[in-house]
């Protein structure tokens, strides 16, 4: 393959890469996360890749790009070529390896990587991080042709961590095609986006499933199963146990079980468990203003959960959202003026007492949590309201969070590191964090998003039995399927401001 010369791409069309896997195995923090994985990419493909939380999904996407190595044993082959067969050197061919997943957007979290939208997207030119290459003409005409196309054009001066979780992920796209792949790899790319976001995704999807670009798209929802896919592999366990050409496979696969529906709903509501003031409002809200980085966001909001209400925040990407739902926990202030009132929590009093009365789950919570921290810590930090721990977790407090884990099906090791865990794996934990302290209310940020259909079911069960049981629901999704019939009231943010509604019953259909 030619070199381009630095900072230039490839003359000509884009060519997709063919790979080779002999063999291959993967271990992480002494466990076994791939087994004996043979497959062979052709170039130009576009392969769906399915598989539960754990199976090693994510992990094989990261042997495609380059990003780990297979462990040695002298057998494993993973090789690279042409459309004519010719072999491919992986050093040669990482610049032209694009990867988009939440690690690698949550990875601008952790290290407050705060550029604007357009330089962020400039940087996949390079394959690097951070923008510190200038651009050719040509390269600058790509990005801005790239900020049009995916809807990005009116954000390009904002800064990266202003946007919302969709926002940020349609960035991340612009910046893996920025670079002219030849392999493009897409873990959940779906995940956060809004109805719009997705038909956005759908038709940039179909377009590129035209070109002889390779693709690999991880998914775990039917509706995240783009046509022109028809190659479905499927992970269990780390080992490939499904390779073929049937989209009736991909459907059953991704099906939620059948139990998960038709079992009906426990019913035992102990009336708020008798505690003492919650016969109140949770929160009361009178002409409140919220801004994130000096930007208004949400202007006049009026807003009251009752006692024993469950309510439902839905609008598009970038209306606000997070950052309500980051307010009612108490991570961001509301602007001067206003009245807000949160339950058992006295005016002037640390924002702490509320917080150890409320379970809170976002995508920026989990993108906070670092290697060292363990997933039994992960959980006893909801005890504290804390990110991380400040002294060991006493056996009491290990006891607590094995039975938190317990409640939301995550059968992992505790004291493994959380960031071995899978996407999914990982917001079970922040799940099972919220539940800990036996919570008034949960604030819930797009829950379920990562998780596979099965443990999609059972979380929504868990939501429904705490709602019995009188733990109030807060809950922002783009799915309507995420909702649990308990929630009864609805949130709608738009262009700045609120109105509510009454959320009449409805069927639940499982996508």
């Amino acid at each position: 393959m030619p070199r381009a010369p630095r900072g230039r791409p490839l003359a000509g069309p884009v060519s997709g890469v063919g790979i080779r896997l002999g063999r291959v195995g993967l271990d992480l923090g002494g466990r076994r996360v791939l087994r004996g994985i043979d497959l062979q990419l052709l170039p130009g493909e576009h392969v769906l890749l399915l598989g539960a939380n754990g199976a090693g999904k994510t992990q094989l996407l990261k042997v495609l790009a380059g990003e780990r190595w297979p462990t040695p044993t002298g057998r494993e082959q993973r090789l690279f070529h042409d459309r004519r067969g010719r072999s491919l050197e992986l050093s040669e061919l990482l610049p032209r390896i694009a990867h988009v997943g939440g690690e690698r957007q949550d990875k601008y979290v952790r290290y407050d990587w705060n550029f604007s939208v357009e330089r962020v997207v400039a940087t996949g030119c390079h394959g690097g991080d951070r923008p510190i290459v200038a651009l050719l003409r040509t390269e600058r005409r790509r990005v801005r042709g790239l900020l049009r196309r995916l809807s990005l054009w009116r954000l390009r001066r904002r800064r990266l961590l202003t946007l919302s979780y969709g926002e940020r992920r349609r960035v991340l796209l612009a910046r893996a095609l920025a670079g002219r792949p030849r392999l493009l790899l897409l873990d959940e790319p779906y995940n956060g986006l809004d109805r719009d976001s997705r038909a956005l995704l759908d038709r940039e999807l179909a377009r590129l499933s035209r070109t002889r670009l390779t693709i690999v798209l991880a998914a775990h929802r039917a509706a995240d199963a783009p046509r022109g896919f028809r190659r479905v592999l499927v992970l269990s366990g780390g080992r490939l146990v499904h390779d073929g050409e049937s989209r009736a496979a991909a459907q059953r696969w991704l099906r939620e079980p059948a139990d998960a529906e038709s079992r009906p709903l426990r019913r035992r509501v102990r009336s708020r468990r008798g505690r003492a003031g919650t016969d109140q409002a949770l929160v009361e809200l009178r002409a409140v203003d919220l801004h994130r980085d000096y930007r208004p966001v949400l202007r006049g909001l009026y807003w009251t959960i009752g006692p024993g209400e469950h309510w439902a925040i839905i609008g598009r990407n970038g209306s606000g959202k997070s950052t309500l739902l980051r307010f009612l926990y108490g991570d961001l202030p509301a602007a001067l003026g206003g009245h807000v009132a949160r339950r058992g929590h006295a005016p002037g009093t640390h924002i702490q007492s509320w917080r150890r009365r409320v379970g809170f789950v976002s995508p920026e919570l989990q993108a906070e949590y670092l290697e060292h921290v363990s997933v039994a810590g992960l959980v006893v930090s909801g005890l504290r309201a804390s990110v991380g721990l400040d002294r060991p977790a006493s056996s009491r407090e290990k006891a607590r969070a094995r039975a938190a884990l317990a409640r939301v099906h995550l059968r992992v090791d505790p004291a493994r590191a959380a960031r071995e865990l899978s996407y999914g794996q990982l917001r079970l934990a922040l799940i099972a964090r919220a539940l800990v302290r036996d919570p008034w209310a949960l604030l819930l940020d797009e829950p379920l998003t990562g998780l596979d259909a099965g443990h999609r079911a059972r979380v929504r069960r868990l939501l429904s039995d705490l709602a019995a049981d009188g733990v109030q629901l807060i809950m922002a999704a783009h799915h309507p399927s995420d909702l649990v019939p308990e929630i009864g009231h609805v949130l709608m943010l738009a262009g700045g401001r609120a109105r509510s509604r009454v959320r009449p019953p409805a069927p639940q259909s499982h996508d």
